[in-house]
């Protein structure tokens, strides 16, 4: 029986496709491997959750330093080399050295790619306005606007459409297929417009389907990212590494999503409870001030400086019920000259304008959000091959090259750098493999037969509702062994509930499905925060404050048992 007739007997709608190389994902990853594919002569079909240019962290990540570092554009002083050490100081056993090599070589190519494509890098006089990012030597990080990522997208989707690359959306993921070796051989989605599945069989498969804000209540990106890559691939036996390390920091909530970086903190906002009260100096250690801490304030979250207080003192206000009913805190930018706003934080004045939001007149919302994940599915070679054959991993759904801390505009470099090679590899491992065997579906006829169980019980929005609240409780700042096996306990929970029946009709199934896979990256997630007892960078444990490099200076891979 065939992949289609064995899902058609299960009630399904099933369409069937055939590529060289698939590609799920429709961020700037998955968007350059698309095109680099198709440049090498490939035939692609792109899979996208969301429409291209409208879901995932390239596309809807915006803030004042927004930008992708690559060595080359500014002082003569730099250079791949310095790029290099910068990443290596902060994640030194954490993260592959032949990886981080290739991003800070490659990383201007790609500059160069993009600018030949159109993208409109700002600019200074006669050459490119460069930012100088957390951990970076020297400014290197080119971007545009503030959403820089957004304008990677468009150009790479304007490119692809010219290169013949079909794309398919919305059509979100339900499992990788394999065959009987044990190798890629394509991947059924769902159609979320006919709500019919699509069998694609391709000789390489590469997966960029993000992160997993969607896991959070708070998250400055879009929540359809649910964690469905990182589930598929560690269900099917591929390792993950650094799953503990995840960004996340001060975001504005309401009435759109957008995180505070240096920029803002510098105006020495005020930061209120709701009852009024200024609270930060009640969290700062003697000899600290408000305003310096705030001076010394990095985006993401870390505990490798003072800083640290002002995430500490937000989310402990929300978590004691001195918080708003958006579960956040207010931020007063009344005192600040309008000058001094305009000249420091130009593009989030413009947008908060054009929100209809005034911050000399307006209390605004500000909670702890989840930006990223910085673990992910290992990458094996420069290719980003996973450790399963002929599946190539991207973006933020791959691990390896980013560890508890990284230079600020190493991310898009990543997706870019990694993007292209996957694409460029993918092609020649579809041209030089042949077709792979035939697929292996009883396991996901398995798993498709639990989604669509009767289960009176079972409500995917509470499920998914208790899911978020517990990873946003335990599982960003402060976090403890208790804290976080309750959580754990939570996402358990959701898992046996999801084992008893996920209570869909077939075109509902992927909701079913989408609980699964929540539940089970939350559960890698909290499991490899659990192991590590220190802390460190983003991973901050109360009962274990200090860092153990003799004990933990390593990264953690973590794969099904």
């Amino acid at each position: 029986m065939t992949a289609v007739q064995t899902l058609e007997k299960l009630g399904f709608g099933v369409d069937y496709a055939q590529a060289d190389v698939v590609v799920v994902g429709g961020g700037g990853a998955a968007s350059r491997a698309a095109v680099s594919a198709a440049q090498a002569g490939a035939k692609v079909l792109v899979l996208a959750k969301a429409p291209v240019g409208q879901g995932g962290s390239t596309v809807h990540g915006a803030s004042e330093i927004m930008s992708m570092g690559a060595a080359g554009y500014g002082s003569a002083d730099d250079s791949a080399t310095v790029h290099y050490e910068d990443t290596m100081r902060p994640a030194g056993g954490f993260i592959d050295r032949e990886l981080v090599r290739v991003l800070a070589e490659d990383a201007p190519k790609r500059i160069a790619d993009l600018i030949k494509l159109g993208v409109p890098f700002d600019r200074v006089n006669e050459g490119y306005k460069l930012i100088r990012s957390d951990f970076g030597t020297y400014a290197r990080a080119l971007g545009v606007k503030g959403k820089t990522g957004k304008a990677f997208v468009s150009a790479l989707a304007d490119e692809a459409r010219k290169l013949g690359v079909e794309t398919r959306q919305p059509a979100a993921l339900i499992d990788l297929l394999r065959d009987t070796s044990g190798r890629a051989s394509g991947v059924v989605a769902m159609d979320l417009a006919s709500r019919r599945l699509l069998v694609v069989s391709a000789s390489a498969v590469v997966l960029g389907t993000g992160g997993a804000h969607g896991l959070f209540s708070q998250q400055v990106s879009t929540a359809e990212m649910t964690g469905d890559g990182q589930a598929i691939c560690f269900r099917h036996g591929a390792e993950l590494v650094n799953m503990e390390f995840h960004q996340f920091g001060p975001a504005m909530v309401h009435p759109y999503v957008q995180l505070f970086s240096k920029s803002c903190f510098i105006l020495h906002p005020r930061m209120l409870n709701r009852d009024g009260h200024e609270f930060l100096a009640d969290y700062l250690p003697a000899g600290v001030t408000p305003e310096a801490a705030m001076d010394e304030k990095v985006f993401p979250f870390t505990i490798s400086n003072e800083s640290r207080y002002i995430d500490i003192a937000i989310a402990t206000e929300i978590a004691q019920g001195r918080g708003t009913e958006r579960g956040a805190v207010h931020f007063s930018f009344a005192d600040i000259p309008d000058e001094r706003l305009a000249a420091t934080i130009p593009n989030t004045l413009r947008w908060m304008r054009a929100k209809g939001l005034d911050p000399k007149r307006d209390l605004l919302d500000v909670g702890i959000a989840f930006q990223c994940l910085n673990g992910g599915v290992r990458m094996t070679n420069t290719d980003a091959m996973s450790t399963i054959e002929g599946l190539f991993v991207v973006g933020e759904l791959a691990g390896g090259v980013r560890g508890p801390d990284r230079p600020g505009g190493n991310s898009l470099a990543e997706g870019q750098v990694f993007g292209h090679r996957a694409g460029v590899g993918a092609a020649a491992f579809a041209r030089d493999s042949g077709a792979p065997g035939k697929p292996d579906v009883a396991p996901l006829a398995t798993r498709l037969g639990t989604a669509l169980k009767p289960n009176a019980s079972f409500d995917a929005q509470r499920i998914a509702a208790d899911l978020r609240a517990a990873m946003q409780a335990h599982c960003l700042v402060e976090k403890t062994e208790s804290g976080l096996n309750i959580a754990l306990a939570a996402v358990r929970e959701a898992r046996a509930q999801f084992a008893a029946g996920g209570a869909a009709s077939p075109p509902q199934a992927i909701d079913a499905l989408t609980i699964d896979n929540m539940a089970t990256t939350a559960e890698v997630i909290l499991q490899a925060c659990i192991e590590r007892r220190e802390s460190r960078s983003s991973h901050y444990r109360t009962d274990f404050p200090e860092r153990d490099d003799a004990r933990f200076g390593h990264a953690l891979t973590i794969t099904r048992g």
